[in-house]
């Protein structure tokens, strides 16, 4: 029997092409995203459970409170792991981890090397590391010592087998011969630890000692990670026992306050990826937003739901030609089971070579995914077993669903009514068209979500930031912050660079206090060329004064301080700003430090997503090494020669380090890289949805005209127009295809809504945004009805009439 639906089966699929190749391509495609979609969900979710202690490994974060707002950070001092591993029995190793800058000597050229750290040998004891050359039981034991990975030994020594040779290092600022400890093979993609480089934390205690070590508790910027001595420990207890050493080692009432108010909590090292609320550290890589996975996931399935509903629509529809088939069958002893597990059966059988199809589609279309997503994976989909299982699994059942409602509507099929061949379709097929309106519901609002996407990127990327950014660089200094006089005076003899500026970038805030009231803002050290250069309104007061720009309040020395109107508002300032007196942190109790003597608009110094922020600027001395960077503004045509020429000048200050500029306007552009990143994937989405859909809706106006043969061909004999057939035949899909689009709207407001509360500039939600691609989705509807409708329409009526 199951040989003989298999020949049936087969005989069908190859006398009705266009049917089987709308079912397996529409399946295989649903198939294809299923298996990309599962193969980076299960990436995320298995990040460091390859690890064999992971349930024990713990990273130690510390929470701060700022002023009434609590904050968790992914960093501690550099001391506290230690000290809690001396004195808390239940944590049995600890590890630390510090970025180190360097530059390694290949031949005679200098390359800087990145995902360099300081780290513990207890690193190589907490995690799994694979040796290919060398050992890491006594790594870093010599303070002159490096363990590397397998990319880093291949590109210096064109082998792994490299244990005890050296390396010429220039490591902060100095240059020095490493011997290599190890080699291991490089961490899999899927781990949350990552480096390519160790270097041993007494190098890093001498290169970088403890200025005060009163206050070490209080230095937060390293990362800790803990080793527990067994699963399932009371995290809380052992939390509380954190809580007691920190107390025991800062009992000093005034330089232990601040170490004091900081909480240490343990937060699980496989939870560590898809937590987005903690910023990442130092030796791990960036957290994931774990709603991406959500959201991938969602497209995934409902793909695949999309070419189930073709499946499942177009197999009733196909049953009417087939009804003499079925009258056959019954005639012959066939049960309703029977005829039912016969449908069940070709469902399955089409799912299959569609899962085949659809493991080869992803297979070729893995590295675009990969591009698209911008992740790496450690293996293809065929390589993975437990996946293509799972999908295979998935397959099944989603055959089984498909095919259960038409195998069962044509197991009721009556005898008489098959062999006559007068079967239709009873009812309204409430759910036939229920399923058709959830396809174009689902299209429109991938569809709208894409043009918002578009809408919202352009807006950011063409939002005022309150400078200009064209034809403007940044050259960083990174460790040749004394040279910055030396560089300036190189740029200045360029007939070609129009204005320069020194600054020390925005990536430092500070606290300060008024009417007691105390409040973060970001704070830079700058020249008074900075704000000529990018073109700051000055609103009131003055600039700021070369070198030094000071008050003498009494025997007091106050710092006088350029701040934004945004500044001024989130201090509650009221009136004239210029002349007015703050604080810094500690409240009104505080000696005055501050002074305000100009203000200038606001100005978006990061992204526009962010939105507008306070930000303070005060004058400093290059001499002092006060700037981390030099911004100038250069001819238009000169863009193509800037980096030969900086290049040239950082030579003659640096010969070791590689020069980092950027052009400013590239930035800015590139701060979107997520938001881009995005579109692409839900562009792809609703190429695919609309694709897959307008195929099963093709198909569905195929079948509604093959019904309808005899009636167009009287219509046409009664004196009907083309036209007027194609209008018939098309208006009962048109209004699937509205209401489909009146059920999008409202739904796709509802997750946009939600999307651009994360962007402090953001589009308006308005009419057009929801009409325009609801008028695309409806033309791209009506021309896939149409052009069959017309066939239709145009056939000659003798055909359909000569059986009569």
């Amino acid at each position: 029997m199951l040989k003989n639906y298999l020949k049936i089966a087969i005989r069908n699929l190859s006398k009705h092409k266009g049917y089987s190749f709308i079912n397996i391509f529409g399946l295989a495609v649903g198939i294809c995203c299923c298996l990309l979609i599962f193969l980076y969900v299960k990436d995320e979710l298995t990040y460091d459970r390859f690890q064999s202690k992971a349930n024990r490994i713990y990273r130690i974060n510390s929470v701060i409170d700022w002023f009434g707002n609590k904050d968790t950070m992914g960093a501690t001092n550099r001391v506290e792991a230690f000290e809690y591993t001396q004195r808390i029995p239940e944590i049995v190793d600890f590890t630390r981890f510090s970025s180190a800058t360097i530059v390694v000597q290949k031949n005679e050229e200098w390359v800087q090397e990145y995902g360099s750290f300081y780290t513990d040998p207890g690193t190589f004891r907490i995690f799994d590391f694979r040796v290919l050359d060398g050992s890491l039981e006594e790594a870093l034991s010599n303070i002159n010592s490096v363990v590397i990975n397998r990319t880093m030994a291949e590109k210096y020594f064109g082998s792994v087998k490299v244990a005890g040779r050296q390396l010429n290092i220039k490591l902060e600022g100095n240059v020095e011969k490493y011997v290599i400890d190890a080699v291991f093979e490089d961490l899999p993609h899927n781990s949350s630890l990552y480096g390519q480089a160790y270097f041993s934390w007494q190098k890093f205690e001498r290169v970088r000692p403890l200025r005060n070590p009163t206050r070490a508790w209080s230095n937060i910027g390293y990362t800790s990670v803990v080793l527990l001595d067994k699963e399932n420990v009371d995290i809380q207890l052992l939390e509380q026992k954190l809580k007691e050493v920190r107390l025991t080692l800062n009992p000093d009432e005034k330089e232990g306050e601040w170490a004091r108010n900081i909480d240490s909590k343990l937060q699980a090292f496989t939870s560590i990826h898809l937590d987005k609320e903690i910023s990442s550290s130092a030796g791990l890589r960036s957290s994931s937003n774990p709603t991406y996975s959500y959201i991938l996931s969602g497209i995934g399935f409902l793909i695949l739901l999309l070419a189930c509903i073709n499946f499942a629509n177009l197999s009733v529809a196909r049953s009417i030609p087939r009804a003499k088939e079925i009258g056959i069958r019954k005639v012959l002893g066939a049960r309703k089971k029977q005829v039912a597990w016969q449908f069940l059966g070709e469902a399955l059988y089409i799912s299959i070579i569609a899962f085949v199809l659809g493991l080869i589609l992803a297979e070729l279309f893995l590295p675009t995914f990969s591009q698209l997503t911008n992740k790496s994976f450690s293996s293809g989909i065929i390589q993975d077993a437990y996946l293509v299982l799972a999908c295979l699994g998935v397959v099944a059942l989603s055959a089984l669903l498909a095919g259960a409602y038409p195998a069962f509507v044509v197991a009721r099929f009556q005898i008489l009514k098959s062999l006559s061949g007068k079967v239709k379709l009873q009812g309204r097929q409430y759910l036939t068209k229920g399923l058709v309106l959830f396809q174009f519901a689902i299209a429109a609002i991938l569809v709208i979500g894409t043009l918002a996407m578009n809408r919202q990127i352009s807006f950011l990327l063409n939002t005022d930031l309150g400078y200009e950014d064209k034809n403007m660089a940044v050259m960083q200094l990174g460790g040749n912050r004394s040279q910055a006089g030396v560089i300036m005076s190189e740029l200045l003899k360029n007939p070609n660079i129009s204005m320069t500026s020194y600054s020390d970038g925005f990536g430092s805030a500070t606290s300060l206090g008024y009417n007691n009231k105390e409040f973060f803002s970001a704070y830079t050290e700058v020249d008074t060329n900075f704000i000529h250069l990018m073109d700051l309104d000055l609103v009131a007061g003055r600039n700021l004064k070369p070198l030094r720009d000071v008050y003498l309040k009494g025997t007091d020395t106050l710092t006088n301080l350029i701040v934004t109107e945004n500044f001024i508002e989130k201090a509650g300032i009221e009136g004239d700003a210029v002349g007015t007196f703050l604080t810094g942190g500690g409240g009104d109790n505080a000696k005055d430090q501050y002074r305000i003597v100009g203000v200038v608009k606001d100005f978006i110094y990061s992204s526009a997503k962010n939105g507008v922020s306070p930000v303070v600027m005060i004058a400093g001395n290059p001499d002092n090494g006060d700037f981390g960077s030099i911004s100038m503004r250069y001819q238009p045509e000169y863009s193509t020669q800037l980096e030969a020429t900086l290049n040239e000048i950082w030579r003659k200050v640096d010969p070791y380090t590689p020069l980092q500029f950027f052009f400013q306007e590239e930035i800015n552009r590139n701060s979107y890289g997520e938001e881009k990143r995005w579109k692409s994937i839900i562009t792809t989405a609703s190429v695919i949805a609309i694709i897959i859909s307008c195929l099963g809706l093709f198909g569905m106006a195929h079948l509604s005209a093959q019904q309808r043969q005899k009636e167009i061909g009287v219509r046409k004999v009664l004196g009907a127009t083309v036209g007027q057939l194609v209008y018939m035949l098309n208006l009962s899909f048109t209004k699937l295809v509205l209401l489909a689009s009146l059920v999008a709207i409202p739904v796709a407001y509802y997750f946009l809504d939600d999307w651009l509360s994360n962007f402090a500039f953001r589009i308006n939600l308005g009419a057009l945004l929801f009409l325009a691609p609801t008028l695309l989705t409806l033309s791209i509807a009506l021309l896939t009805v149409t052009v069959q409708s017309f066939r239709t329409a145009s056939a000659n009526p003798v055909d359909s009439l000569r059986d009569e």
